[in-house]
């Protein structure tokens, strides 16, 4: 009985032994790869900040799609021929981000959106921008940058665009989302907005407050968001309203916060905007409040980031 016992303790320290060593021969692929180190949630590139949250995601660009497939089935088939898509790029796109991140290309974007939807025209605006048309301490851009990119969106929807705005500054200067968030102190930014003849004489109205609010909220410059200064922040669906337009047409955009510093500037050229943001309004309960009638122009204008992180579209 010793001597069997002898042997299968011998048998078992033979096989760790064979175990071991066949581990130490293991091929460099077959072994496990050391973690890499996590990324920072916020990146500094020559004084801007940048978000590692905007990585191409072909899953969530394909519900995006289907959100956006959704909304042209039960609202816009009768808006067929003037239905267009444009792609914000991420500002990280003009940066150098940190190794193991690539944020997600405008084009690269807009290419996946386009090979399942058949029924937008894409109007192209990312050559028109640079780094310097973002904010240094915050992910959306100036909107006092933003003239060469309304008319670039007015042109390719068929409608003029005049350029006779007024740059105003907020008395106060502020550090956006991405300021504490940095691992270096950055400058604050500047808040400006753009006024004018047309622009004076807008209003807009909340569907959520059933009330009539200004284009800008001044109030705002002095809370933790004053982005919110364009179009009172998120809202679900607003509706501008120009009396001194250019036209009397009516545009349709489904949009994310990014829209809200442009769309002022398309009042120039459209009598009635409605700004439409699904993350907060259910595709399927906008027909409660409106439905197009095939005369109106439809823009789809969101960020690479949202795009590739859709989830929260409804």
């Amino acid at each position: 009985m010793r001597v069997r016992h002898l042997k299968q303790a011998a048998f078992v320290l033979l096989s760790c032994a064979l175990v071991l060593g066949a581990a130490r021969w293991l091929p460099e692929t077959e072994k496990e790869a050391p973690p890499s180190a996590a990324l920072p949630e916020v990146y500094v590139y020559e004084g801007y900040a940048a978000s590692t949250e905007a990585a191409l995601d072909e899953k969530s660009l394909s519900y995006a799609a289907r959100k956006f497939q959704q909304l042209y089935d039960g609202y816009l088939t009768a808006n067929a021929g003037h239905i267009y898509l444009s792609v914000i790029p991420d500002k990280g796109s003009f940066t150098r981000p940190p190794e193991g991140y690539t944020p997600a290309a405008a084009q690269e974007t807009a290419d996946a959106l386009l090979g399942e939807l058949d029924f937008v025209r894409y109007a192209d605006i990312a050559p028109l921008l640079t780094l310097e048309d973002y904010y240094r301490t915050d992910p959306h851009w100036r909107q006092e940058r933003l003239i060469p990119t309304a008319q670039a969106l007015a042109q390719a929807m068929g409608v003029p665009m005049a350029d006779a705005f007024e740059e105003n500054t907020a008395d106060e200067s502020f550090s956006g989302s991405y300021a504490a968030k940095a691992d270096e102190p950055l400058a604050a930014d500047t808040l400006c907005y753009l006024t004018g003849k047309v622009l004076d004489a807008c209003t807009v109205y909340d569907y959520e407050t059933q009330a009539d609010e200004p284009l800008y909220d001044l109030s705002a410059v002095d809370t933790d968001t004053p982005y919110d200064l364009y179009l009172q922040g998120s809202r679900s669906l607003l509706r501008v309203d120009s009396p001194l337009s250019a036209t009397d047409k009516t545009l349709v955009v489904f949009r994310d916060s990014f829209a809200s510093s442009l769309i002022p500037l398309l009042a120039e050229s459209y009598r009635t905007i409605y700004a439409v943001d699904i993350r907060y309004l259910s595709t399927q309960l906008l027909g409660r409040f409106f439905t197009p009638d095939g005369s109106e122009d439809v823009l789809f204008l969101y960020s690479t980031m949202v795009l590739n992180n859709s989830k929260t579209m409804k």
